[in-house]
């Protein structure tokens, strides 16, 4: 169960109360004071008791400080270091005397700390991570300052967990890649562009799936029209078949008796082919032989891949359902979530190194020290001022807000705040709006609720207007409607959330009335139609949002006659309005819907509609 920071008493307290610190004096939140006593401690019986003196010493210099003082103090010089080390040391526990003088020198080294605290989350564990960075610093050289440091942090960190090839599932040696990552660099193997880039970017690079082989092979064997940085991750369309059998007649289903029964490498894909899973892997590794960060995501049914097309700004590929419906790949880890649209949005709170450092160590900051809602929530506003864009830390405010039961003021405070800072990410917003909407609007009920769901579908409609992704507002749309649909009815949950995300009717007796249909159908209406426009991602997002409506409308049972004239009324007013190709396309996807359903009548009344407008 995860309770929020204010909850949470540290288990450090405790043996505070019945352990003395080993060292005369606590250390001093001086930051050259605190890498000093860090480099002394080099056992793990030494780090620990340095942890317990941190521990004492930030709570009597945090704790009286005031909320706003308090947040302030946290981001200085000293405090602010002292809140990485410790929280590292927390987390590096139990410590292991084999790779203590490695924590040592981390919590001693600002780049190494701070670059370990930037580098996102981890699926495994920090003592792994840990003995995964001590032999890298200690048998590979260069890996204890600039490039060379993030390369070896970065493996560290996506080694928090084994890493298997893909070719065989044998275990990648972290050792290895990070070295041979090192050494293409200096021989000018890779893209320029490896140089600029952050841990937390890294980890998508040394985290290949593909062997060392297979990326020293990648780049041999390229198409010579997509060397350039921009074209890498196309290579693979025109070197990899999309074939559902080989040419013994073996079906893609079957794994690897699909290749024979050989190691699905690179070379041999070219030479078999494959679906979706193996171009996109395929896509993925040709960019990270060349040091381009790339990752696998999943889809509906599907297999895409992300990747740097541009330094620093991720695209799609191989892709049919657009960002809002990917995910995650099982064995890739991401931070914030699953959804892959977190990913951009980690890069951007990160191109400003130190804004994100600083939200982060904030963050951080309250597991710590204080324990009163007050000082914990103006370092979470602190933390979200400095970096709008850092997700946790708008999550962590958000529900704060509401399980301490603050003001309606102070969560309608917090969402106007959060309109203007996630105005580039409307997921983001739509999830921080449902989080405050227990105290932003109350009365789940009433008109006034409704009213406050369509005035934030105006806010995702203002970001597709600036040319946000149409597919993110479009859910971001479907999410909040959602929620609101789902609170409109008494016992049919399941049947108006089918009616928003346009699924099939759920099965059993039917728990929604014919009302309830009719007033979540107006809502939806209004709120989707908010979002329509001339062109662009607008315009995309509408057709989107809608398309999902009327399916799930058409597959209730419930009202369905109903629905079929309001969405009849909707096609004739575009056709009306000069707007012939929107009609058209709205008919055709109420004639799909209709169809779905298996009902001649229905489907009949849907293609005389569509007939009618040429």
């Amino acid at each position: 169960m995860n309770l929020p920071c204010w909850m949470m008493i540290p288990s450090i307290a405790l043996l505070l109360a019945v352990t003395p610190p080993l060292h005369a004096e606590a250390p001093k939140l001086d930051a050259k004071a605190l890498c000093a006593a860090a480099a002394k401690a080099t056992t793990a019986t030494e780090l620990n008791a340095f942890r317990m003196e941190l521990d004492a010493t930030l709570r009597t210099k945090l704790e009286a400080k005031g909320s706003s003082a308090a947040a302030q103090a946290a981001c200085t010089d000293g405090p602010s270091r002292a809140i990485r080390q410790l929280t590292l040391l927390n987390r590096c526990q139990p410590v292991a005397d084999t790779w203590a003088p490695t924590l040592s020198w981390v919590l001693a080294t600002p780049d190494a700390l701070d670059g370990l605290v930037s580098g996102g989350e981890i699926a495994g564990s920090w003592t792994r991570t840990m003995d995964v960075l001590h032999a890298l610093v200690t048998t590979v050289d260069g890996t204890r300052d600039g490039l060379g440091l993030r390369v070896a942090l970065a493996t560290a960190l996506t080694w928090s967990e084994p890493v298997n090839a893909m070719a065989d599932d044998a275990p990648i040696d972290p050792v290895a890649r990070c070295r041979n990552f090192i050494a293409w660099d200096r021989e000018g193997q890779l893209d320029p562009s490896f140089r600029t880039l952050s841990t937390w970017e890294l980890r998508y690079v040394v985290g290949s799936w593909a062997s060392d082989d297979d990326l020293v092979w990648a780049r041999a064997n390229i198409k010579a029209d997509c060397r350039e940085r921009g074209k890498v991750g196309d290579a693979v369309h025109g070197m990899v078949k999309y074939t559902l059998e080989n040419k013994d007649g073996v079906s893609v289903q079957e794994g690897r008796k699909f290749y024979g029964g050989r190691p699905m490498t690179l070379p041999i894909i070219v030479e078999v082919g494959g679906v979706c899973g193996a171009i996109s892997r395929f896509g993925t590794s040709m960019c990270q032989a060349f040091g381009i960060p790339a990752m696998p995501v999943g889809q509906p049914g599907h297999c895409a891949f992300i990747w740097q097309k541009e330094p620093h700004q991720w695209s799609l590929n191989n892709d049919i359902s657009g960002w809002a419906e990917s995910g995650r790949h099982t064995g890739i880890q991401t931070a914030w979530g699953d959804p892959a649209w977190l990913v951009p949005m980690m890069q951007a709170a990160q191109a400003n190194a130190r804004a994100y450092l600083d939200a982060q160590t904030l963050l951080d900051a309250t597991t710590i020290a204080w324990g009163k809602p007050a000082d914990d929530l103006a370092v979470l506003a602190e933390a979200t001022e400095r970096c709008p864009l850092h997700l946790a830390a708008w999550r962590a405010r958000a529900a704060l807000i509401v399980q301490s039961k603050q003001s309606t003021s102070l969560a309608k405070k917090a969402l106007k705040e959060a309109a203007v800072a996630l105005a580039t990410q409307p997921m983001a917003y739509a999830e921080i709006a449902l989080a405050l909407h227990p105290l932003a609007a109350p009365d789940a009920a009433s008109t006034a609720a409704r009213t406050w769901f369509l005035s934030r579908i105006d806010d995702i409609a203002t970001m597709a207007a600036s040319g946000t992704d149409a597919t993110l507002c479009s859910m971001a749309t479907t999410n909040l409607l959602e929620r609101a649909c789902t609170e409109m009815t008494a016992k049919g949950a399941a049947a108006a959330r089918a009616i928003v995300r346009g699924d099939a009717a759920p099965g059993g007796t039917p728990t929604i009335t014919a009302s309830e249909v009719k007033s979540i159908a107006e809502l939806c209406s209004d709120g989707i139609n908010r979002l329509d426009g001339p062109g662009g991602s607008r315009h995309a997002a509408w057709r989107q949002a809608m398309q999902r409506m009327v399916s799930g409308l058409v597959a209730q049972p419930v009202e369905r006659d109903g629905s079929l004239g309001r969405i009849e009324s909707q096609v004739t007013g575009l056709a009306a309005s000069n707007r012939a190709d929107d009609a058209r396309w709205l008919a055709d996807r109420l004639v799909e819907a209709c169809k779905a359903t298996k009902d001649a009548e229905l489907e009949a009344k849907a293609v005389a509609l569509r007939r009618s407008l040429g």
